[in-house]
């Protein structure tokens, strides 16, 4: 073990590359302060700006969603039906005429199935087949000035109405929603704004011959599921806050400085879902959690307007990336495909450049495809949502509306992503090189970074700041061996000994190799890495080849 006279050396030397110690206790305790020559952004500064700005505020914005969903909440008592009232079809177009509900920008189709004569009017329940979405509204009889989301046009033909419908999920839950505003004679759709939000412990069957009461209801379901997502993505704050840490650390010991590129790339890095080494039994866990949150993003679709409506676009988007990563994660580990067709995929789809266009795109277009979907044939699929349920039939409306969502993300991304390589590079040849860096990172690499790469010699390489930019660093050993280093990822624990040997370097070349703990001296790498490597085996994280 070095002594703190020898540590301070690589401080002091201008002419090498400043080292630290690979476990924080080392140079912990030896007494260094990290020099910062008065830069207002030190790299550990940098990394916590975009720590916070890319994981406490979304998680802030999650728990907060989660919180008014979980609240119990009660239907107004003027549209729960009176017990023993009688259930009418007579007549029942010209009764209840609304065909639509525009909100959040969208039209929504509505069929309704009977009413309840009550005293101050009658009572619809509708359903919107496609989407296992169930409710009532009620409808007034006296003309009323338009609601602000009523066009001009309908001003004296505007009746207050007001409604609230319950959206089944993927598990035993419903989403509620009760909303008010103006109906429209003119074009029988109700212009509404959304005035509550909850859930309730009830789907399929039960759902749809639910009526309504005026006790409070909830979803213990859903606060079971919610509150360990929350608490989940909780951990991995602080995984990754205590990961930028001693990165930030280490850098400003070193006198590294890190560009605002390379504390986005490593945050996002330190925030992936699953850990380095987890199993595909993990993935699908983390999987179900996704979808469950996806079908949240889903429902506030209909619950958001305005500038929130545009950022639950982004972030229904987001969440579906999240998906499709966590899809492509479990294939990679599977060694389903050579490593040609895997990094041309990372490459094509999973990169840091073109990571939000497709959701941006989505966010712009989304409110004419949800209406262009629900003014199609889907608004006539009541009899064969009653014929196979209508919890199937809603995972099929579902999967039309995500399978899209897809198309338009992959589609954008696989643009952008060709786009920007003929920009920087004037050929296509990037996405099937070789480059021995991918390979070594192999799956725990989250993305790819297309300008990170450098053409050197023929060889495709990744630039000393990319290195950077992924927390790579080089440690050597007495014999005067060098290797690869990387920050491992777990699950709950973070333990100090967190870097870990996974490669061998040889000149620009690095080679997979088994994993062990690093406990020695690390610095940054002074010279580009890639090219092809002779041996091709994938290692796993356990450092056994697969």
């Amino acid at each position: 073990m070095k002594s703190a006279t020898s540590v301070g050396r690589y401080f002091s030397g201008s002419n090498k590359k400043s080292k630290v110690y690979a476990v924080n206790d080392d140079y912990e305790d030896n007494g260094q302060v990290a020099p910062t020559d008065g830069t207002l952004f030190t790299a550990t500064r940098l990394l916590l700006a975009v720590w916070i700005s890319l994981g406490i505020v979304p998680l802030v914005l999650q728990t907060r969603s989660f919180v008014k969903f979980a609240t119990p909440h009660k239907i107004t008592q003027d549209l729960v039906a009176p017990v023993g009232a009688t259930r009418e079809l007579v007549d029942l177009e010209t009764l209840c005429p609304v065909e639509g509900l525009q909100i959040a920008g969208s039209w929504w189709n509505v069929g309704v199935t009977h009413y309840y004569p009550v005293e101050h009017g009658r009572i619809c329940h509708f359903v919107i087949p496609q989407y296992n979405i169930h409710g009532a509204y009620l409808l007034g009889e006296e003309r009323v000035a338009p609601s602000s989301t009523t066009p001009a046009s309908c001003s004296g033909e505007s009746y207050p109405f007001q409604h609230y419908f319950y959206h089944g999920s993927i598990g035993y839950y419903a989403f509620y929603e009760e909303a008010e505003g103006t109906y429209c004679a003119n074009d029988d759709t109700a212009y509404v704004l959304v005035r509550g939000l909850g859930t309730f412990d009830s789907n399929g069957a039960a759902l749809a011959k639910d009526t309504g009461d005026t006790s409070y209801r909830r979803a213990y379901w859903y606060g079971l599921v919610g509150s360990i997502w929350i608490v989940y993505r909780s951990i991995l704050m602080r995984r990754s806050y205590i990961s930028c840490k001693r990165y930030g650390r280490r850098c400003d010991r070193m006198q590294e400085k890190i560009r605002f590129r390379d504390a986005l790339v490593y945050v996002q890095e330190t925030t992936r879902l699953s850990a380095h080494g987890a199993r595909n039994y993990h993935r699908a866990a983390l999987l179900y959690l996704l979808v469950e949150g996806l079908m949240s993003d889903l429902f506030m679709l209909i619950a958001q307007d305005g500038l929130f409506a545009k950022v639950q676009y982004i972030s229904l988007g987001y969440n579906l990336s999240g998906v499709l990563s966590m899809l492509f994660e479990m294939v990679e580990t599977m060694n389903w495909m050579g490593e040609r067709v895997r990094t041309l995929i990372k490459r094509l789809l999973f990169n840091y450049e073109t990571t939000l266009m497709g959701e941006l795109v989505c966010s712009g277009a989304m409110q004419y495809y949800l209406t262009g979907l629900n003014r199609s044939s889907l608004q006539g699929s009541r009899p064969v949502a009653e014929a196979v349920s209508y919890y199937v039939w809603s995972l099929v409306g579902h999967g039309i509306i995500v399978l899209g969502i897809v198309a338009a993300i992959v589609s954008v991304r696989a643009i952008g992503a060709i786009t920007t390589v003929m920009w920087k590079f004037g050929s296509l040849r990037l996405f099937v090189a070789p480059c021995c860096v991918d390979t070594t990172l192999g799956v725990r690499c989250k993305m790819i970074l297309l300008a990170g790469y450098v053409w050197e010699d023929g060889k495709l390489c990744y630039k000393i700041e990319t290195l950077k930019s992924f927390g790579i660093l080089m440690m050597i050993e007495e014999d005067g061996g060098e290797f690869l280093v990387l920050n491992r990822l777990y699950w709950f624990s973070i333990p100090r000994e967190d870097m870990f040997v996974i490669g061998a370097v040889s000149g620009h070349t690095v080679e997979p190799c088994s994993e062990r703990p690093c406990m020695g001296l690390v610095s940054m790498f002074s010279r580009s890495l890639g090219g092809e490597i002779a041996r091709t085996a994938r290692v796993g994280f356990a450092g056994t080849e697969s």
